[in-house]
């Protein structure tokens, strides 16, 4: 059985596969829908090709514990030329009950559980103070850092607007005035590019707003590029590094395909913690149906931390109840297909390009992923969905007719400058390389993630779920290959116990997880010696990492002789001295981490 019309229609922002809902189709997504009321949804869809939406689609301010029914909106004209980037915000836009079937919507409780007072933005999403005790972090923190932000265009209200965001919520107050935030162009400079016709000024107001909310006492540098061509974005974060920026987060991206050397090399910053959203179209941008394959660059690219969406659930004290992967698409959304309105799934996806750190090869389990030797989105996740995103304010009304005031906006646009923001928090990359190594090192300090998936089939098995994959719409689900045959693993697209695709490690759950680690180490030896006798210490090790293994020691031995380094776990040393002397070894392990132990020997005649 199959989802697929095998006749292509010319729609929208890019040709696509529609859906062709039969009514066996309906029976296994277990919908009372029949496939007359189908095609009656089809016939009365209205969504226009740019995404926009029609008149009757309004935005009441929602009353908490209500339930509620609500589309994705894309942010940004999704661009499809070769070498152009589309931003990854989603706006939750709420549809009548009468018109939710026709317009794909998806029925949500407001709050999403919370109930205290303080926890419902003004439109009806979450708060800063909701994403702080969601996730564990102590967001008063950051002094010191400065994070960057690479978006395109020029949003002239951003600093007002930031300042009318801090007023809401009670934060302190970050603006150029006082420092807190400094925006300039791709060169460095403050004559502003061209200011936004297409959306990327909600996206500079959502990271912004975001990054404040996490790390209240961070920095912030806004690099506004001159376009969203892979050229000007790639000047803009070599400026963002250039200006000190700590961490540098990409709410952006395009099929792998479309970037090259240059561009990889714009983001290869070691000992810059450099984050990027991994997409709103789902594994290899399944919900395209176009066989793209590939997963998002600059995600995919491994020199970055790649992010993961989820959906984010509270409880009624505002504390994470649950969380799953962020999927409104597959058999989910037939009538938003039907209309051509991709509602919009946590992106990744096996790299055709971008070889893994061993850092990923080595984790258990990962000959499941598929992916052999290539790179796999996601190193790590935070909230995605719009149903359970972030209030934020943007007052600059574009050509294209952005949508402006207080809005509440999801996609991968929102988990990445969290993760960038929590990164902040625990003082940034510690001169880590590439600091996705540090979140490999805790990943028993992160919230698993294990319910749902990126895939079309969202997280259902290869059995439960049937084959949809196409030889013109390509890989949209990772249990089976494109050739019909079961996958000998589906943790690629599944959220699975332990690393899995779609959320990498995990989601935060305190700020452990960005902490700099390295080996454990511990000396064993005799605790008493004489001098002139030779005596023989062990370092013994435990490294974090996936595929860790110590590779150099270096032997203090604190008696005012020359260190001994070797490459073996031991060293012999004679001491010519009495009394206590304090034994201190620093191991080093093959990704560069550090670990050491002291031991008190007593020297004897």
């Amino acid at each position: 059985m199959t989802l697929y019309q095998e006749t292509r229609e010319k729609s929208g922002r890019r040709s696509r596969y529609w859906l062709t809902v039969t009514a066996a189709a309906v029976a296994v997504a277990g919908s009372a829908l029949t496939a007359a009321t189908v095609t009656a949804a089809a016939a009365s869809a209205t969504t226009t090709a740019s995404g926009s939406h029609p008149a009757w689609i309004v935005a009441p301010i929602p009353k908490a514990g209500t339930v509620e029914f609500a589309v994705g909106k894309r942010a940004c004209a999704q661009i499809t030329r070769k070498g152009t980037a589309s931003c990854d915000a989603e706006i939750r836009v709420l549809v009548p009950m009468s018109r939710a079937a026709a317009e794909g919507a998806q029925r949500f409780v407001v709050g999403d559980g919370a109930r205290g007072e303080g926890t419902i933005g003004p439109a009806g999403g979450l708060t800063p103070g909701d994403l702080g005790t969601a996730y564990g972090l102590n967001t008063s923190g950051g002094a010191g850092q400065t994070v960057g932000i690479v978006d395109a265009y020029n949003d002239p209200n951003i600093d007002a607007d930031l300042q009318t965001y801090d007023t809401e919520y009670g934060l302190p107050t970050c603006s150029t005035g006082n420092g807190c935030l400094k925006v300039v162009n791709q060169n460095g400079g403050t004559t502003p590019p061209a200011n936004d016709e297409s959306g990327w000024s909600v996206e500079e107001s959502l990271d912004v707003e975001a990054v404040h909310s996490v790390c209240h006492s961070c920095h912030i540098v806004l690099v506004e590029a001159n376009s969203n061509g892979n050229g000007d974005l790639g000047a803009a974060e070599d400026e963002a590094v250039k200006l000190g920026a700590d961490e540098v987060s990409n709410s952006y991206g395009e099929p792998e395909s479309g970037s090259d050397a240059a561009y990889q090399a714009d983001f290869n910053h070691p000992g810059t913690v450099i984050t990027a959203s991994a997409g709103d179209d789902g594994y290899y941008f399944y919900d395209n149906f176009e066989a793209d394959d590939q997963p998002s660059v600059p995600a995919a690219f491994n020199t970055t931390v790649s992010i993961g969406g989820t959906s984010l659930y509270l409880n009624q004290n505002g504390g994470r109840q649950s969380e799953s992967v962020w999927n409104d698409n597959g058999p989910k959304d037939y009538y938003a297909n039907i209309a051509d309105q991709a509602l919009g799934a946590a992106g990744g996806g096996c790299s055709t390009l971008f070889s893994a750190r061993n850092w990923q090869t080595s984790l258990a389990g990962w000959n499941s992923t598929g992916c052999g030797s290539k790179r796999l989105d996601n190193d790590v996740a935070a909230d995605a969905d719009y149903l359970t995103g972030l209030d934020i304010y943007d007052s600059y009304s574009c050509e294209a007719g952005c949508d402006t005031g207080w809005l509440t906006i999801g996609g991968t646009s929102l988990s990445s400058p969290i993760i960038a923001a929590a990164f902040a928090l625990a003082g940034g990359a510690h001169g880590v390389g590439y600091p996705a190594l540090t979140l490999y090192g805790h990943k028993n300090q992160a919230y698993d993630v294990t319910t749902g998936g990126n895939g079309f089939c969202d997280g259902e098995g290869a059995a439960q779920c049937g084959d949809h994959n196409l030889t013109e719409a390509g890989d949209v689900d990772c249990d089976f290959t494109v050739g019909g045959a079961v996958n000998a693993g589906d943790r690629a697209c599944d959220a699975l116990a332990g690393y899995d695709g779609p959320t990498g490690v995990g989601t935060p759950d305190g700020i452990a997880m960005f902490d700099k680690t390295g080996p454990a180490v511990d000396i064993a030896g005799p605790v008493k010696t004489d001098v002139g006798d030779s005596v023989t210490f062990t370092a013994k090790v435990v490294d974090p990492f996936p595929g860790g293994a110590a590779v150099r020691y270096v032997w203090s031995w604190g008696d005012g002789t020359g260190n001994t380094t070797t490459a073996v776990d031991h060293a012999a040393h004679t001491y010519r001295k009495t009394g206590i002397h304090k034994i201190t070894v620093t191991v080093t392990d093959n990704y560069s981490a550090t670990g050491s132990a002291t031991h008190d020997v007593t020297v004897g005649k």
